[in-house]
């Protein structure tokens, strides 16, 4: 699913310390239901991809740290107030970047995608046929 974004879309984390803008086309949003999701964000973790180039941090860069959840992927979040933000794959320069939906500023004109790893879901859900 490719949404242009005019005007670009912002966000924030719970804090407000680390503001951000996509500059670009969200190519993707999707509900990942894997355990790594489930236990980082505390459900399941919506989100939408975007070229890391489009990825502007705005406010609180000193704020974002990035955590090796995998040896495949890191994990982008603020140290101040723990918001989950971002997911992006290792040795992936200039590659695609997940931001969490529930970080955007509304209205973003965007709807839940697909819903991956539902293998793993939590037993305590349903998940939208």
């Amino acid at each position: 699913m490719d949404s242009p974004l005019t005007p670009p879309l912002t966000g924030q984390c719970l804090c407000g310390d680390i503001k951000f803008r996509l500059d670009g086309a969200v190519h993707r949003t999707a509900a990942c239901h894997c355990k790594q999701c489930q236990r980082w964000a505390g459900h399941y973790w919506p989100s939408c991809s975007v070229s890391e180039d489009h990825l502007v941090l705005t406010h609180g860069s000193l704020s974002l740290t990035w955590y090796e959840s995998s040896d495949k992927a890191e994990r982008g979040f603020c140290i101040i107030c723990g918001s989950s933000l971002f997911w992006r794959l290792l040795n992936n320069p200039g590659g695609w970047v997940a931001i969490a939906l529930g970080a955007l500023d509304s209205p973003t004109g965007l709807s839940q995608g697909e819903h991956i790893y539902t293998e793993s879901a939590g037993d305590y859900y349903s998940i939208p046929k």
